[in-house]
């Protein structure tokens, strides 16, 4: 009985070593994984066919190693250009090899321990009746009935075969009785799924009402938007009738009298602006001339030169600012006034602001007599001193001012 079965290089076989147990061994796998070709090594082992292309792509042989139950090993080699066997004896150190076997040769110490040989019927025609694949099945089941009872008349194992083929028969019958018994189950199955026929509509009822829950979601998600909108539109309303209210009101007013002329009051107020400012600047010069101390000693003349220069100042920003009023002259007139008692208390104002503008007039006139008086004052300092202390030089009034300005 056959033990261990290894493949090294042959076909898609780097290295497969299959180890069969008593009775049957099944492969199974998906297509071209190798299955055929554990046969085909069988077959090669036990024949020796014609060269073909066994040697896995890359390898420079092939070899079939099968083992026996009692130990002997048989190894068929492939080479390019030959092929040989060798026979490894139980217990021995070295084997038998067997080489330049002709054209299909098979040495008959390896047929002896195989027994793998084909079965020759009276027509002379050989059998195989241990190998068999999609092809060429065994048991002559790919033979007409005539060559199967040949066989078994010619054979010494004809009962044994007899029982193998019944025995075959019987898994058969088995095999079919399981295929019915499939076939019951499936129509069992079938007739459930029948029954589950609605789940389709029961599943698009289900997407349809997932769908309107979206809508749901969405549409609670824009409430707050809603009510926002809502309330404004009611602010709106609100705000409308209102406007309503006032137009309606004013609906009864008469026409409001034609506005006077407004050129002199534009004048007016330019003219009060520029008062505004000069009465802020007298106020600024008178007092920074209240806080004036006593005249410092003639050499020191800095807080001299440093009042002309705020006079200088001063001058620069009246000018600047008779200009910009000179600018302001020309602008447009006031809009139209339809109360007169805010005309009335504008002139009310503007006589206060004349008063004021008076009492900063009449400051100005005694800063600039006080300002004239401190020029003689200079003058006479000036006129003591004769020459100045530093360089030399004379000290004109007119010359001096001019240098400090």
């Amino acid at each position: 009985m056959i033990r261990c079965l290894t493949l090294e290089n042959f076909m898609a076989h780097g290295r497969t070593e299959l180890a069969l147990g008593p009775g049957l061994t099944a492969l199974t796998g998906p297509n071209n994984v190798g299955k055929s070709a554990v046969v085909e090594a069988l077959r090669c082992l036990a024949l020796n066919p014609a060269p073909r292309h066994v040697i896995r792509h890359g390898a420079k042989e092939a070899r079939v190693t099968l083992e026996l139950s009692d130990g002997t090993r048989v190894v068929w080699i492939r080479k390019k250009a030959s092929a040989g066997y060798e026979l490894w004896r139980p217990g021995a150190e070295t084997p038998e090899e067997f080489w330049k076997l002709g054209r299909g040769g098979v040495p008959e110490e390896i047929r002896e321990v195989l027994r793998l040989d084909l079965v020759e019927l009276e027509s002379g025609e050989p059998v195989d009746v241990h190998l068999g694949d999609q092809r060429t099945p065994v048991f002559l089941l790919n033979q007409p009935p005539s060559a199967a009872a040949a066989f078994f008349a010619a054979s010494s194992e004809s009962a044994h075969l007899l029982a193998m083929q019944n025995a075959l028969k019987r898994r058969m019958a088995d095999a079919k009785r399981d295929q019915a018994q499939a076939r019951t189950r499936l129509a069992g199955l079938a007739a459930g799924l029948d029954q589950l026929a609605g789940l389709p509509d029961l599943t698009l009822a289900l997407d349809a009402a997932r769908e309107k829950e979206a809508d749901v979601h969405e549409a609670q998600a824009r409430i707050p938007a809603l009510e926002q909108a809502l309330e404004r539109r009611r602010a709106l309303d609100a705000g409308l009738a209102r406007a309503k209210a006032k137009a309606a009101a004013l609906a009864q007013l008469t026409a409001p009298a034609e506005p006077a002329p407004t050129a002199d009051l534009a004048r007016i107020l330019n003219d009060l602006r520029r008062l505004s400012q000069d009465l802020g600047q007298a106020q600024t010069r008178g007092a920074a001339l209240a806080g004036l101390s006593a005249a410092p000693q003639a050499q020191a003349t800095t807080p001299v030169a440093e009042y002309l220069k705020a006079h200088k100042v001063l001058k620069n920003k009246l000018k600047a600012a008779a200009d910009k009023a000179l600018g302001l002259a020309g602008l447009q007139a006031c809009p139209s006034l339809t109360p007169s008692a805010p005309l009335a208390e504008l002139a009310a104002r503007m006589a206060g602001v004349r008063a004021e503008l008076e009492r900063s007039r009449k400051s100005s006139e005694a800063c600039l007599a006080r300002l004239h008086k401190l020029r003689q004052e200079i003058a006479e300092r000036l006129a003591n001193i004769g020459v100045c202390p530093t360089c030399g030089a004379g000290l004109e009034l007119a010359r001096f001012l001019q240098e400090a300005s």
